[in-house]
């Protein structure tokens, strides 16, 4: 809901969540053209932020299936890394029981 309404903040606020600076995206030439749905040059901001997020959490891929996800779709692109993000950020949890 939050990237539908406000796409720059959900970019900015993904940025930041992954430790970079959230002024980041908005280096992106892509960013306003994405939000249309028309990506129209390389979104090198998000090529390399997304490329990072596959290596950090070793996630399968490579950068030319990341160019082509951006081009077709840029706003799916940064839904899914927010996704990924918020997926390794929760903190695993261990429980113990003990037989009795």
């Amino acid at each position: 809901c939050f990237a539908y309404w406000c796409f720059p903040c959900f970019m900015c606020k993904t940025a930041d969540d992954f430790g970079e600076c959230m002024c980041l995206p908005m280096l992106d030439p892509g960013m306003c053209g994405g939000y249309s749905g028309c990506a129209g040059c390389v979104p090198g901001v998000s090529l390399a932020m997304r490329a990072a997020v596959r290596e950090r959490h070793k996630i399968q891929g490579n950068i030319f299936n990341d160019l082509c996800c951006l081009y077709w779709c840029y706003p799916c692109v940064w839904c899914q890394m927010a996704r990924e993000i918020k997926k390794w950020k929760q903190p695993l949890t261990i429980i113990n029981t003990q037989a009795t």
